[in-house]
């Protein structure tokens, strides 16, 4: 019996720390959100109900009433049905317009599972960026460590020096500072993707690899975005809402079908009654609905039309920034880095003595690490920009 409990123990330690200090690849971290994302989950709950909400006719139900009636001559009981049937315009507009607000529904559906998708592999991202650039900052203090050792052997005949070397030791504190504040940094990422895939953060401390380079959409990907397509349905929504309201000048049937027992002094009878409302005789109530309707309808027009314009020129300043973004990111790979890696080679085999050396080679040295902590800037500004244009993709969400 302690043999099997301690088989359990073990098996659910292991299944807590599979993702503690061990590589998680990018496909199996979205894979993760796909299936255990609490967010995509609470936007498919929202689209199903807005679905159910776009089903059957809104017929008010029938009513059924017993009745029960009695004189001197005895008791009779008897029921009566009714049922009210709106003008039939009224159900098919009705019925129209909650269909296509639920396909305005289901394309902003589409948006927010995009935008739920790019968070997570911007977490992702953020996790990589950090931890590179944790190991760069810890690069950068190995060079200050062995810059404070070249310059501490002539520092005690050279005052000058010894300044230099207090500047030095003060600059290694605050990148200290800075390591530490990089490694909490690091965690916080890595609780903020345990929350985003249901995780417990306790256990959940992963290691991640560099991503590959996201690609900038096509022109081709944006003839019809999802934000304008839920707009578009939602014009369309209100313009079968203003014909329903319109349709509230004619008049709804009702109908009626009474059944009673017969006494000694009243026979048994049965009564069939139709009739309709006269909505035109208050005027005012039919107009003031279709007076609204066409307003919202208006509105409906102005904020479509805002809308493109809006996507449009967001489009327009997103490819711009990413492609600027990218000839500097391959500006710095391919010449800006391999020449500052090529002068810290150098300046490593040379043995700097004055001050003015010792502050070249401080420089120097400094320069690669420096460099490619900004290329995991501007790639971090790429990622954000490519992330945002894949939401207004046609595309459906991969």
């Amino acid at each position: 019996m302690n043999i099997g409990f301690l088989i359990v123990i073990s098996i659910v330690s292991v299944s807590l720390s599979s993702y503690a200090d061990e590589p998680l690849p990018l496909d199996r971290f979205m894979a993760l959100v796909k299936e255990q994302s609490l967010n995509l989950k609470v936007n498919s709950a929202q689209l199903e109900a807005e679905r159910a909400n776009a089903v059957g006719l809104n017929l008010p139900a029938p009513m059924v009433a017993l009745t029960q009636m009695r004189d001197e001559s005895g008791q009779a009981t008897g029921f009566e049905i009714s049922q009210s049937i709106p003008f039939p315009t009224k159900l098919s507009n009705d019925h129209s317009a909650r269909k296509y607000k639920s396909q305005a529904q289901k394309k902003i559906s589409e948006v927010t599972e995009k935008q739920i998708l790019a968070q997570g592999r911007l977490l992702y991202f953020n996790l990589w960026r950090e931890q590179e650039r944790l190991n760069l900052l810890r690069e950068k203090k190995s060079v200050i460590q062995q810059h404070i050792k070249l310059s501490t052997a002539g520092a005690r005949s050279d005052s000058f020096l010894r300044i230099h070397v207090l500047k030095a030791e003060s600059d290694l504190d605050l990148l200290e500072s800075e390591i530490l504040a990089s490694q909490q940094f690091v965690r916080e990422v890595q609780i903020q993707m345990a929350e985003f895939i249901n995780k417990d953060p306790n256990e959940f401390k992963p290691v991640v690899d560099e991503p590959p380079m996201a690609s900038l959409p096509t022109g081709t990907e944006f003839l019809n975005p999802p934000q304008l397509e839920a707009k578009a349905f939602d014009l369309q929504s209100l313009r079968e809402k203003e014909s329903e309201a319109r349709s509230s000048w004619f008049p709804d049937l009702n109908l009626r079908y009474r059944e009673s027992g017969g006494t000694a002094m009243n026979p048994r009878y049965n009564e069939v009654m139709l009739g309709v409302s006269l909505p035109f005789v208050f005027f005012w109530e039919p107009k003031a609905l279709s007076d609204r309707a066409s307003v919202e309808r208006l509105e409906g027009e102005i904020e479509f039309n805002k809308e493109k314009r809006k996507i449009d020129s967001r489009k327009v300043t997103l490819l711009a920034k990413g492609e600027s973004l990218r000839k500097q990111l391959d500006l710095l790979n391919e010449k800006l880095l391999p020449r500052a890696e090529k002068r810290m080679r150098l300046v490593h085999n040379l043995a700097p003595r004055d001050m003015e050396t010792l502050q070249d080679h401080r420089e120097t040295m400094e320069a690669f690490p420096d460099l490619k902590m900004k290329a995991l800037d501007l790639r971090l500004q790429y990622e954000e920009v490519v992330a945002e244009l894949q939401t207004y993709s046609s595309e459906k969400p991969q």
